[in-house]
């Protein structure tokens, strides 16, 4: 186990290993049939994502299972790429679910946790097979348990509470801090906390208790906020069980957080776990967890996937160049909401063994923009990015792009979705998801109602 739980890194890559899964002469072909912007994605990438994360907690003395959050990147190929891997998948949404029940998948490979908590919900949830349901308030587990009387006829709802460790977290984006609007807390003066939640559940003939989810964050990489919220669930076990002694905790679900490449290097999954692995099996062996759940949207698909987008016009001020692409914050919002730093190069030009390579003059300071008209839609750079011979016609791939991209589409400036083609296990590229059109997003805003 390490003991400093911050991970100690150096502070730049010698080397870094972008996943250029598609060769420029591919890239070529691929623009000259679909147009830019494009998205492509890698199923390899996908499936050794999740055999990776799963391999960090192998040392557990339990059951593993990851589960992919599909918010980060709901595409059907995707989703069917990781039900060949036998993984879980998290919803938060009706809509969701639908994309799930579409793709065929298991619902008792499900886990349902809702933000709303409605009956309604609840009711469909129920009536689709999933039993596995977490529950973020009193009043959502009260619903819960009207929806299974209602639908009735099966097994209790195997239910989970989500708590809310209110540890500090040091990450890109926090999930855990006090009257945050996800979970409960350990204790509290209001129903709403876990340990009246659990007195409830334990006198249920509806739901059944199953165990706890937590989740602290994305990007994380200083770990001790999972080593002190892991101290803070142990001491509240403690006292759930000399309450109750009939109290078992059949599952515990530590959600996500695992941080990926973007500008700074990163710590593994295996580091990660690492960190907490220790503290994992003590409760597993103090408390008799059985199964344990690596909930991850962002390490899982950002990886897998890379954007191209074309050069479309440059212009320079003094000693700055300003490099104008066909995409914008539309397609990556994140680099405007976050200020992500995607890692980006020019495609390299393809010649013809009779041709010559021509070496372009570089500008010091560039800069790299978006088609909108708007302050936010310049691209924040990141360390390995590389836009020498950044001319017009010339293409810039977009690195890591997999999570939270694709769903954040917007039609600002009535602009349309990219197409996205995956490049599958066999090498073969295809057509997963098709462009949409102006006529289609003319009708879609109500067009054809005028």
């Amino acid at each position: 186990m390490v003991e400093n739980s911050q991970i100690q890194l150096v502070e730049k890559p010698t080397t870094v290993n972008l996943n250029r899964f598609v060769k420029p002469i591919d890239i070529n072909k691929l623009v000259a049939q679909y147009g830019t912007p494009l998205y492509l994605i890698d199923e390899d990438t996908l499936h050794a994502k999740a055999k990776e994360l799963h391999k960090a907690y192998s040392k557990f003395k339990g059951q593993v299972k990851v589960a992919y959050s599909i918010k980060a990147n709901f595409t059907p190929a995707v989703v069917k790429a990781f039900m060949r891997d036998g993984i879980a998948f998290d919803l938060t949404s009706l809509g969701e679910l639908y994309f799930i029940k579409q793709c065929k998948a298991d619902p008792e490979n499900v886990i349902y946790t809702s933000v709303t908590e409605e009956l309604e919900e609840y009711i469909e949830v129920l009536q689709s097979g999933v039993r596995r349901i977490v529950v973020s308030s009193f009043n959502g587990m009260a619903n819960l348990s009207k929806a299974a009387s209602k639908v009735g006829g099966g097994a209790a709802p195997l239910t989970m509470i989500r708590v809310n460790p209110e540890v500090g977290v040091k990450a890109e984006v926090r999930a855990s801090y006090r009257n945050s609007k996800f979970g409960v807390p350990f204790n509290g003066g209001t129903i709403d906390s876990a340990a009246k939640m659990i007195k409830h559940l334990m006198g249920s003939d509806l739901l059944k208790f199953e165990g706890f989810h937590f989740h602290l964050g994305s990007q994380i990489t200083d770990f001790s906020c999972y080593t002190h919220a892991l101290d803070k669930m142990d001491a509240f076990i403690i006292k759930m069980k000399k309450e109750n002694p009939a109290f078992q905790v059949n599952t515990f679900d530590i959600g996500g957080g695992t941080p990926i490449f973007y500008n700074d290097p990163v710590p593994t999954p295996a580091q990660m776990a690492e960190n907490h692995i220790g503290k994992l099996n003590q409760l597993a062996e103090t408390h008799g967890t059985s199964t344990l759940m690596i909930e991850s949207g962002r390490f899982l698909v950002a990886e897998s996937a890379i954007l191209v987008s074309r050069i479309v016009n440059t212009k320079e001020y003094n000693e700055h160049k300003i490099v104008i692409v066909d995409a914008g914050y539309h397609i990556l919002l994140d680099a405007a909401l976050l200020k992500q730093e995607y890692p980006q190069e020019v495609v390299p030009v393809v010649l013809d063994s009779k041709d010559k390579t021509t070496a372009l003059a570089t500008v010091k300071n560039t800069h790299l923009a978006g088609r909108l008209c708007d302050t936010y839609d310049v691209f924040p750079l990141s360390k390995v990015s590389n836009l020498s011979e950044s001319e017009v016609g010339r293409y810039v791939s977009f690195y890591n792009v997999g999570a939270y991209s694709v769903v954040f589409n917007m039609p600002f400036h009535c602009q349309t979705k990219p197409p996205i083609v995956m490049k599958d296990s066999d090498g073969k590229f295809r057509l997963v998801r098709k462009g949409t059109t102006h006529d289609q997003l003319f009708r879609e805003e109500g067009g054809e109602l005028e």
